[in-house]
């Protein structure tokens, strides 16, 4: 019972849903028919109605009708009923005479009301001779024997392309409508390649198309082609002179039909199809495009086309310190995506910033149609009565040929003082007390005075010539001097490398030493008493200037000796060197030990430092 309940409920919203729909009658038929062919001539109603009324129809003989269908729907989206009704009126006329001919409105009575459709313009081409020729073909006579014969090539004149515009003569930047139009007598399965001329002398702007291809019927040259527009595109030229727009290239993929011809009567209800491609190229086009005329209005805005121009505010009386938003409208049809901003000119005391743009545009045959909005906010700081100028828009009419400038209305806005605004002015508030402003300057001739210290000099006073200029001028002969005598003693010392060598003996010891210390610390014996005996090698090598291939225990120290070193000394260096030869093949020894014999070998080569000459 209650699913009842629901369901009529949901019935009488569904009904109201369709009483509440406005009534419209609409007439559909195909634009372009044969000549005597036969075509649907329909009247559609979304509300039920009586008496419908159809106009004489003397260019067209009806076959039948009218046949009446009813089809209904019903969606439930969120809870929400929505139920609409379609009644169809179907009559089937005969087209017997070629031309372009008009059916007028027909009527119906819906709720004592009678609704008028739209009229219909239908064009009757003439039937493709062709086409009466090919049922005596085919009742040809057979061969005795059983062969496949496959359909002709595909002609020029089965599928061809075309690409037109709708003026060859233009002005630069006025826009150009770029038509593709298929025409086939094949079946075409798809488009597997097309390839679009390089149109680098434009801006191309796509027309808005449907998903898919609108065919119609045409007859070219006494024959009947399907005909379909591929795409539209608008085209804006950018450089003055005569273009040539290279041919457009489509392959088409059309399906063939390969008829076998034998005595069996079976044969023709089985025939063989192919797929093949076609290429087909378009004829290319010239475009003859003017300059615009010199010389150009300085107010042009680089708009070619018919447009409006409008500049508003968004209040004229404020306060200090409030938003105001200028709001420039560009409305009409031609490049107006591109056309420039105008030029204002606010009261100085106003903060201006950047504009907001926003196009609101479609592109059509026509070219861009819509309006481009410039918004720009501005805040004024101080109080008084302010006026925008007038601005002048100019655009060019490629339609006459001229230039012509619109001009806006000055808009003059009121401030008044803010309640959060500092009181500023050129006089004093008090006694011994002034007020000044902080960053604007009220004009160029008069400017605040400076409150800071003032540091004066004498006139005709130069720095060159003056005393701090000549001291200046020698210190920097004397440091120049002194840093060449530097860098050439350098340079010498750096030529003996023996020398070089000596003096860095200590640096480089010292380094090996704090390498083996790392070792100390790590535990790594044997790499300690190795980097412990190269840095004592190392610095007598480097100290004494003789060869480390040079040195040996016999001869160290006697060598040392010569050289200003004690006997005690040359023994301790002898008895570091055995220890460390010693160690390295030796059980593992405390650390304690290695520690100690660090120490006397940095204190040797302290030692020694001092002592060889």
């Amino acid at each position: 019972m209650r699913f009842i309940t629901v369901s009529l409920f949901l019935s009488f919203l569904g009904i109201a849903a369709v009483f509440s729909q406005d009534a419209k009658l609409t007439a559909e038929a195909p634009r372009t028919v044969m000549q005597g062919s036969r075509f649907q001539l329909t009247y559609k109603v979304n509300v039920e109605g009586s008496d419908l009324r159809v106009p004489d129809l003397p260019d067209f003989q009806i076959l039948m009708g009218p046949q009446t269908s009813t089809s209904t729907s019903m969606s439930i989206i969120n809870g929400n009923v929505t139920r609409s009704a379609e009644y169809s009126y179907t009559f089937i006329l005969r087209a017997d005479k070629t031309g372009t001919f008009e059916i007028p409105a027909g009527s119906i009575i819906v709720k004592g009301k009678r609704l008028d459709s739209n009229k219909l313009t239908i064009q009757v081409i003439p039937t493709d001779v062709t086409n009466s020729t090919q049922g005596a073909q085919q009742q040809q006579s057979q061969s005795g024997t059983q062969q496949t014969q496959v359909d002709a090539a595909l002609s020029d004149e089965d599928l061809f392309v075309t690409v037109t515009a709708n003026k060859t003569e233009a002005y630069q930047d006025e826009p150009i409508l770029l038509t593709t139009r298929i025409y086939t007598r094949v079946n075409l399965e798809s488009i597997s390649d097309l390839k679009h001329p390089d149109l680098k002398s434009f801006i191309v702007e796509e027309l808005m198309t449907q998903n898919s291809i609108q065919w119609d019927v045409q007859n070219v040259n006494g024959k009947t082609y399907n005909t379909g527009i591929l795409n539209q595109r608008v085209l804006y030229p950018q450089t003055s002179g005569k273009i040539y727009i290279e041919p457009t290239s489509i392959e088409f993929m059309v399906r063939q039909k390969q008829t076998r011809q034998s005595y069996s009567i079976f044969d023709s209800f089985f025939d063989n199809y192919r797929t093949v491609k076609k290429r087909v190229n378009s004829k290319g086009l010239n475009i003859n495009v003017k300059p615009l005329p010199t010389p150009r209005p300085s107010s042009f805005s680089g708009v070619v086309g018919d447009i409006d121009f409008n500049v508003t505010a968004s209040k004229t009386d404020a306060k200090t310190n409030d938003g105001i938003t200028i709001k420039t409208t560009i409305s009409g049809t031609g490049n107006i995506r591109f056309a420039g901003n105008p030029q204002i000119k606010y009261p100085t005391d106003f903060d201006v910033f950047d504009p907001k743009i926003t196009n609101n545009i479609t592109q059509t045959i026509q070219g861009g149609k819509g309006n481009r909005t410039i918004e720009t906010l501005i805040i004024p700081r101080h109080a008084g009565t302010f006026e925008i100028p007038a601005v002048e828009y100019s655009y060019f009419n490629h339609a006459t040929g001229t230039y012509k400038t619109l001009r806006s209305r000055p808009i003059t806005i009121k401030v008044d003082r803010g309640e959060n605004e500092e009181f500023s002015g050129s006089f004093a508030q008090s006694r011994g007390s002034s007020v000044r402003e902080n960053v604007k300057f009220l004009g160029t001739d008069i400017r605040f005075i400076k409150t800071g210290g003032i540091i004066l000099k004498p006139i005709n006073t130069y720095i060159f010539g003056s005393t701090l200029f000549t001291l200046g001028y020698i210190l920097s002969i004397i440091l120049f001097i002194l840093i060449f005598i530097i860098n050439r003693k350098r340079i010498k010392e750096n030529a003996d490398i023996q020398k070089v060598k000596t003096k860095r003996a200590n640096k480089v010891a010292r380094k090996r030493l704090k390498k083996s210390a790392e070792h100390l610390k790590k535990g790594n014996k044997e790499a300690f008493y190795e980097e412990l005996s190269r840095a004592l090698w190392g610095y007598t090598s480097d100290k004494l200037s003789i060869p480390v291939s040079e040195l040996s225990r016999d001869n160290a120290k006697s060598i040392l000796t010569e050289r200003g070193a004690n006997e005690e000394l040359s023994e301790n260096f002898l008895s570091i060197l055995d220890t460390c030869e010693y160690a390295r093949y030796a059980p593992q020894s405390d650390i304690g030990e290695r520690d100690l014999l660090y120490r006397k070998a940095l204190d040797t080569i302290s030692k020694l430092e001092n002592s060889l000459r």
